[in-house]
């Protein structure tokens, strides 16, 4: 039998390098801002990332499957403009319009993995395309307005707490989340994803239908961004055809942060979770300590870099 490999130091860095930035983050802001670790601004952090979250986790699926979606935004747009719109002017019951958005989402994304299948050509490329179609149907959905007077039943959903302190849509995202990290880690359909993304031929030849696992995971990435939409929706109380535009490049960001690879079948969500936390810090922080947005934008950028260097560091290392 052979030996096991034991770890380098520089291995062992590389796994535990967004930890670290984390708590490094932390102590930095808590140091430079006294409102930082404050148990209503750390509610904040949690409630204000809440849909990153899912939205990254629906990201990694689908590039650990060796697919990248950059139309995630507008799946999300033209969900929110429709629950919205259904519930405010038409005056549907919040379930179904909750139902239809999910639904809809589902259909787009896979739509996508379909679309990547037929036309064999890189999904980022495919949903280029049908980011501009899906941008297009929600400013006909929306007609360029904005849907306020959301029924108090669906706001609960993004700015409701249990026990008077637990947010509702914190509970949402730990379970999704926790089964997510589940299916990917320790199921037969979780590992077949992996080898569908980490080696496509050899899938095939061990009798996998690599086309059906892609569109699948399409699939579940797109049921996963209308429960991100529905969320940021309800905590919002307003929706527009803005909503979530933009949202993939933060989930795209925390994957690389994480070490998800970009040609697929690797990486880890709770490493995924936790760069989307670091960035949550790292804005909310900057905030705190009175630095605007641009400054935000050279920092997570100069922290991306960073991560590359140290994942191609070890990379040659090996």
């Amino acid at each position: 039998m052979a030996e096991k490999k034991k770890k380098s130091f520089g291995d062992i860095f590389a796994d535990l390098s967004m930890p670290i930035l984390l708590i490094l983050l932390v102590v930095v802001f808590s140091i430079m801002s006294k409102n930082f670790l404050t148990p209503l601004n750390i509610t904040n952090i949690l409630v204000q990332n809440v849909h990153v979250a899912i939205v990254a986790t629906a990201v990694m699926i689908i590039m650990i499957s060796g697919g990248c979606d950059l139309s995630i935004g507008y799946q999300m747009s033209v969900a929110a403009v429709l629950v919205a719109k259904m519930m405010s002017v038409h005056k549907v019951p919040v379930v179904i319009a909750v139902i239809c958005g999910i639904v809809l989402c589902s259909l787009l994304g896979t739509f996508n993995g379909f679309m990547a299948l037929k036309l064999k050509s890189n999904t980022m490329i495919v949903t280029l395309g049908t980011m501009a179609i899906f941008q297009g149907i929600s400013f006909l959905i929306s007609n360029s307005k904005t849907y306020h007077n959301l029924p108090r039943s669906f706001m609960m959903i993004g700015q409701g707490r249990i026990f008077g302190w637990l947010p509702i849509n914190v509970i949402i995202m730990v379970v999704i989340v926790v089964a997510a990290g589940f299916v990917m880690g320790k199921t037969a359909i979780g590992r077949k994803v992996y080898a569908a993304g980490d080696n496509p031929e050899a899938a095939r030849l061990a009798g996998l239908n690599v086309g059906k696992i892609k569109v699948l995971s399409f699939t579940v990435a797109g049921v996963l961004v209308g429960i991100a939409a529905i969320l940021l929706t309800s905590r919002s109380g307003s929706a527009d055809s803005g909503t979530g535009v933009g949202i993939e490049f933060t989930g795209i960001t925390a994957c690389v942060l994480s070490g998800v690879a970009l040609k697929g079948g690797e990486g880890t969500l709770w490493k995924v979770i936790v760069a989307v936390f670091a960035l949550g810090v790292l804005a909310n922080g900057m905030q705190l300590i009175n630095l605007g947005a641009y400054p935000q934008y050279i920092a997570k950028g100069l922290i991306m870099l960073a991560s590359l260097y140290i994942t191609n560091k070890n990379a040659k290392g090996m």
